[in-house]
């Protein structure tokens, strides 16, 4: 099949060009045509193009800065219209509904419709409604592009010829606006188990220069300013009950802000390491020599519409999770891959410290976390689905 994703995040930034790139690279391999348009991380006048993984990788020119530069641009729009003139698609995958993407969606679709062309539209993040934005800093900001967010999240739903959704509550949501239940799949994000594996411990600690007798506890990619705080404290209590304990800050950022992790965490002493941004390839290593990886995840509506796409990483390095059992955190912890606790400091910190009393049910939750990503969220079983999911709305 010719397949087009549109994404709106510059190209390898942001976790929706991943689940994209992710899933296109896979269907790329089962021998489909795959198209993916983002944004160009530098060009503001013209498209340029390459093959990455077997994908179609098209980089479209975006006039807009900052968070501009996420989806909004009238003239990026009206740019990925032009370039998708008399181009014709079996299936149009638009990786969420802002303005760059449904647009050029919808039009692709209706170019695409002689030869059977169909749409399937994708939602991974509950925005609008008190969702990602109401937790993020900027008031003024909210309440000017709130409305506007919320609309384009929501009025084109009903416009597709099939749906996926990264949660079951944004299945439930897409329902409620009107979306047929049976046109519905709900697809996680996938675990890459070839380019994130797990290494012995002793092995990746000596490369990394980490001492042999610590207790590491890591944590992989944005961090959520509230959820930073309760990180914060909950490692310090957990501090007082692993005196050896160690933090590995792996690639993070505070999540919607150019703050540094120490504003946030603040003075960790030499008991902190902050490893900057890593390459991918890299990722299995560092998670390798952690005893133990926390996510303190907030009950809020973000959190329990979204997937985390970091679990993957957990999983497929074959870590013990600490976590709040939030969202589609839950159904995974109770099939033991770690330790459910509460979004309190206290209680993070004696998950991660039972953690430790017990090596043995540490060692079996991370082999089983490994088997989860090996089988039904490898990348190649989630594209799989998908693949299934296109061939039956394409017949349809």
């Amino acid at each position: 099949m010719r397949i087009l994703f549109l994404n709106h995040n510059i190209a390898r930034k942001g976790g929706t060009f991943y689940r994209s790139y992710h899933a296109g690279r896979f269907l790329a391999r089962a021998g489909h045509a795959v198209t993916l348009l983002a944004i160009s991380a530098n060009s503001r006048a013209r498209f340029t193009r390459e093959t990455s993984e077997g994908v179609e990788l098209v980089h479209s020119p975006d006039l807009l800065w900052g968070l501009g530069r996420t989806g909004w641009d009238p003239f990026d729009t009206l740019s990925r219209i032009g370039y998708l003139q008399g181009r014709r698609w079996d299936i149009v995958h638009a990786w969420d509904c802002r303005p760059v993407v449904i647009l050029p969606a919808l039009f692709a679709r209706r170019s695409s419709r002689a030869s059977g062309g169909k749409l399937v539209i994708d939602w991974c993040d509950w925005w609008g409604r008190g969702g990602t934005q109401a937790e993020r800093p900027g008031r003024a900001a909210k309440v000017l592009y709130g409305p506007i967010e919320t609309f384009f999240e929501e009025a084109f739903r009903t416009r597709a010829d099939a749906t996926t959704v990264a949660s079951r509550a944004l299945r439930e949501r897409v329902v409620r606006l009107g979306v047929p239940a049976g046109s519905v799949m709900v697809l996680p994000g996938g675990s890459d188990t070839e380019a994130v594996r797990p290494h012995p411990r002793s092995e990746a600690r000596a490369r990394l220069g980490i001492d042999a007798g610590e207790w590491v506890v890591g944590y992989v990619g944005a961090l959520p300013r509230k959820e930073g705080e309760l990180l914060r404290d909950a490692l310090a209590a957990a501090r007082g009950l692993i005196p050896n304990l160690r933090f590995m800050a792996i690639g993070v950022t505070i999540a919607g802000t150019t703050l540094p992790l120490r504003s946030v965490l603040g003075d960790c002493g030499d008991w902190l390491t902050d490893t900057g941004r890593i390459p991918f390839d890299q990722m299995g290593l560092y998670l390798s020599a952690c005893d133990a990886v926390v996510l303190p995840m907030l009950r809020n509506v973000s959190n329990e519409a979204r997937w985390p796409s970091k679990i993957n990483d957990y999983m497929a390095a074959g870590r013990p999770v600490v976590a709040t059992p939030v969202g589609e955190v839950e159904p995974l912890l109770a099939r033991g891959i770690g330790i459910a606790v509460q979004p309190e400091a206290r209680s993070i910190a004696q998950g991660l410290a039972d953690l430790r009393r017990r090596p043995t049910e540490a060692e079996q939750c991370g082999r089983r976390g490994r088997a989860l990503a090996e089988d039904e969220f490898n990348w190649t079983s989630v594209a799989a689905r998908l693949e299934q999911l296109y061939e039956r709305v394409h017949a349809g």
